[in-house]
């Protein structure tokens, strides 16, 4: 039906409240809140509402109208509570009903892209820069709250349209774990009420029709908004075209123009601009001449009621018609809209003064919002923050205050038109330089910081800078950047980039300025070393690591020797070492141990030669030597003492103290040490929440908590810490520990009588494992494999499986577990058809282990295997045996060998 948006309102008002008597004040207020409003301007929509609907003064039959009091809803109402939108899974962590703002004059709008969106799963709303679509489309959002979460993705900060599906997985909170992020992202999304909004999608259009064809194709449910200047032409969408707001008549009277949305929003922002702003009769004919020379853009409106503050309305629209008359020649022959929008700022921009007109251009070059620091490194006048301040006045820049220091932020068009002026006037590179030093030296100062300290304790708010380091980075590796300031800025943002997780941005930078120094040897060999000890990090915690690897800590060892670089030959060494250790080599382990002793020797830090002790007692600890591991470790958690923290959890990822107690932990349970070993765990947890270092804390869950519960027999506290460990791992995005947990778990799923349920997950994980390299406890794990075969009928599978594990342990050193080993194996010769000599022969072997490593844990549970198995063989012989039994006050024995340990050793 032919209804304008105010009819459509008061009809919707009048019909939510059928019967009843509304006043002429009631409705105003509803329908134009915060708006002055003559009641003849409400008869004349009631009028053109009734006309419409055929209805009859004499005889209503929708609308009554109580003359002087008001109108009521009288036709009888039938509600229909069918849901828009089918009723699925809320999104836990979306923005439902966040999104609000004073809009005017676009119910209409809002009303029909809500049922677009009700009926299809992308919809683009298009329109030229500067007309709402982003308000309409959190208005949208807003009606649909009831039924839709929502998803907000601003693409404006996003230069290269390559990192959309990294953008919507970081607020969705989804970590990057596969090559396949939106693969991720649907998995996460799917069967879920929920628009992903992809705001200002125009200059990466193709990149944004790809991820909503792909995130549709691989979901049911989730529906993607877009806005942009023009369409995604993508499989399936839904164009709404955005108009420009409804102008008023020419010459009106306040009244009248009032019923224009046009002036609405000019009479709003009037208001806020003077405080305080009465629209008369007088000012309504300049008013109504403003809005229809803006053609009804809303920021072209924004902008010119902002003049108010130096110009009165009269001076405002006779300045603003000169303007156009040099800028709008051609109007008649079609002139595009987006040329009006741009006269529009030419306006603004040439009535700035010279140093203003410069410091909008040099600001261009921020993307999203930014800080005064960052106003004062690139505007290159002294009076920065004056500059800043005048520009917010007229309202090109805009301030958000709400967080404490005050965030700035150009609006769109706005810094494309500035950046523009900055190009035609040569200066882009220069401010660009500026720019990126301002970044460099920022993260080179908070380096530690960065590192170290829990993101809610930083002293500012370093993830804001990421798309100023990618719009940096894009201009510096650019045809005509600074590669050698984009490498330095890469070097600088390697500890931002690792601690939001953006490994695949960071290594792309990675690689461009590898390509750049590894051409021209000598260039800049510090920073070819820092790069590629950052190749080289990734597969310290990720299964699905970069292919470098090794090879890239090899390389940054050998930069660091011809450097004479002493920390980073310790960083490179004990990268190796862990590697040799998660490979489960300790042999070539123990000889990185003393590379490492060597070099900490000449280091001016004390702490690096403690660091190695610690390593060295480790790497005991594997070779099965455990008390002197254990004697290593006690006096190396002493000297620790005496030092200041430093840097350490920096350069080797862990808090030393809690590394050293997981592998002490460890030694006292296999030294018999049980309840030692249990309240030394709990201590280090305790302690690693304290500091709040979630790596280390879990660290300490996977290598010791775990495995040590399992050890001792206690499952329900295995249970609490393997899931503590799952929750823990999963959110930080730690893949190794992450799969050690399903390990852990298919122990558990063992001794709760599930051997098929344990056998499929310890395969699995193990192969996940396997081929990431991690397989410093594939041993004790093929034990848990091993002991499920057995169970399932299957002894001499098993015992391949047992036999592949010893064979692994002859050829690399590993023995600390290797009692246990052969006591699994002893366990599954005796389940075979005449093993019991065998069985016997396991067991004896895994006796003389234990001995020859003081293994009093698994040498008490091998003694009653060893009385078992002769009181199997021969009865009369099992008094011979002169080995002492444990008595009845010794250790409860798990009733299984448990899986063990897990991912690196730190």
């Amino acid at each position: 039906m032919p209804l304008g948006s105010r009819a459509l309102d008061i009809l919707s008002f009048l019909a939510s409240h059928p019967g009843e008597l509304k006043t002429n004040d009631e409705i105003v207020k509803h329908v134009w809140p915060n708006t002055f409003v003559d009641e003849a301007n409400l008869r004349v929509h009631l009028s053109a509402l009734r006309k419409a609907l055929g209805d009859s003064q004499r005889s209503p039959r929708f609308i009554s109208n109580v003359p002087g009091r008001g109108y009521a809803f009288i036709a009888p109402l039938e509600r229909n509570n069918r849901a828009a939108f089918p009723r699925v899974a809320r999104l836990a962590n979306a923005h439902s009903g966040r999104f609000s703002a004073r809009i005017f004059g676009r119910e209409e709008s809002i009303a029909g892209i809500a049922g677009q969106l009700a009926k299809e799963r992308l919809v683009t709303i298009c329109g030229p820069g500067g007309i709402g679509k982003s308000t309409v489309a959190k208005a949208v959002l807003s009606s649909c709250a009831a039924e839709l979460d929502a998803v907000w993705i601003d693409l404006s900060e996003v230069a290269n349209g390559f990192l959309i599906p990294t953008v919507v997985a970081s607020e969705l909170g989804i970590p990057i774990r596969t090559d396949n992020i939106v693969q991720d992202i649907s998995a996460h999304l799917d069967a879920r009420n929920v628009v992903v909004v992809l705001d200002s999608c125009e200059h990466v259009v193709d990149h944004a029709a790809e991820f909503a064809e792909a995130l549709l194709d691989q979901t049911t449910v989730p529906r993607i908004l877009t806005t942009s200047r023009e369409p995604l032409r993508a499989r399936g969408e839904r164009v709404y075209r955005l108009q420009p707001l409804s102008l008023p008549p020419s010459a009106a009277t306040a009244a009248a123009a009032l019923v224009s949305p046009a002036v609405q929003l000019f009479v709003d922002r009037a208001d806020a601009c003077l405080g305080g702003y009465e629209f008369s009769d007088a000012d309504a004919p300049y008013v109504a001449e403003i809005c229809s020379r803006l053609d009804g853009i809303a920021l072209a409106i924004e902008l010119a009621a902002g003049r108010l503050e130096s110009l009165g309305v009269a001076a405002l629209s006779r300045s603003l018609s000169d303007c156009f008359r040099v800028l709008s020649r051609g109007r008649r022959t079609a002139l595009p809209r987006h040329q009006t929008l741009r006269a529009t700022i030419d306006w603004s921009y040439l009535r700035l003064p010279p140093p203003e007109q410069q410091a909008l251009k040099e600001l261009s070059v921020l993307p999203g919002g930014f800080t005064g620091e960052a106003a004062r490194a690139v505007i290159s006048s002294g009076e920065a923050d004056d500059l800043v301040a005048a520009l917010v006045s007229k309202s090109l820049l805009v301030a958000d205050t709400h967080r404490g220091e005050p965030v700035y932020r150009l609006l769109d068009t706005t810094r494309l038109y500035a950046s523009e002026k900055l190009a035609d006037a040569g200066e882009f590179s220069v401010v660009m330089s500026s720019f990126s030093e301002h970044l460099i030296a920022l993260l080179e100062s908070a380096e530690a910081e960065i590192y170290s300290v829990s993101m809610d304790e930083w002293s500012q708010d370093f993830a804001q800078q990421v798309p100023s380091i990618r719009a940096a980075l894009d201009w510096g590796f650019g045809s005509s950047g600074d590669i050698l300031r984009a490498v330095r800025l890469t070097v600088a943002a390697l500890p931002l980039f690792f601690r939001l997780s953006l490994l695949d941005e960071c290594l792309i930078a990675v690689t461009k300025a590898l390509g750049h120094l590894d051409a021209r040897p000598d260039l800049d060999e510090r920073s070819r070393m820092k790069l590629y000890a950052a190749l080289g990090w990734p597969q310290m915690r990720f299964t699905a690591a970069s292919k470098h690897g090794i090879d890239a800590w090899t390389t940054a060892l050998h930069i660091a020797e011809k450097l004479g670089d002493v920390d980073y030959q310790l960083r490179a060494v004990w990268a190796l070492w862990v590697d040799a250790t998660n490979r489960g080599e300790p042999r070539p382990a123990l000889e990185l141990v003393d590379r490492y002793l060597a070099v900490a020797s000449s280091s001016p830090e004390r702490a690096d030669v403690i660091i190695g002790r610690r390593m060295h007692g480790a790497t005991l600890h594997w070779l099965g030597r455990h008390a002197e591991a254990a004697d290593e470790l006690r006096m190396m958690l002493a000297e620790y003492e005496t030092v200041p923290d430093g840097r350490h959890s920096v350069r080797f990822q862990f808090d030393q103290r809690v590394t050293a107690r997981i592998v002490l932990a460890r030694c006292l349970w296999v030294l018999g040490e049980e309840d030692a070993a249990l309240r030394e765990i709990a201590e280090t947890i305790s302690h690693a929440l304290d500091i709040r270092h979630h790596l280390s804390l879990s660290n300490v869950l996977a290598e010791a908590a775990c495995p040590i519960a399992l050890l001792s027999g206690r499952n329900d506290l295995a249970a609490e810490y393997i899931q503590l460990l799952r929750e823990h791992t999963k959110a930080l995005s730690l893949d190794v520990w992450n799969t050690y947990a399903d390990c852990f778990e298919a122990e558990l799923q063992f001794r709760a009588g599930k051997p098929v349920e344990c056998l499929t997950q310890i395969r699995s994980s193990m192969g996940v494992l396997v081929g990431a390299g991690f397989t410093l406890f594939q041993t004790i794990f093929q034990t848990t494999e091993a002991k499920a075969l057995a169970a399932l009928g299957c002894p001499e599978e098993a015992l391949e499986v047992i036999n592949a594990a010893l064979g692994r342990c002859a050829s690399s050193g590993e023995r600390w577990c290797l009692p246990e080993l052969y006591r699994v194996k002893g366990q599954i010769e005796a389940r075979t058809a005449g093993g019991g000599s065998s069985a016997l022969a396991a067991f004896e072997t895994a006796l003389e282990s234990a001995l020859v490593d003081k293994a009093e844990v698994w040498k008490r549970l091998i003694v009653e295997d060893i009385a078992q198995c002769r009181a199997a063989l021969a009865p009369a012989q099992a008094d011979e045996f002169n080995i002492e039994r444990p008595g009845d006050g010794g250790m409860h024995p798990p009733p299984v060998s448990p899986a063990s340990d897990p991912s690196m050793p730190s």
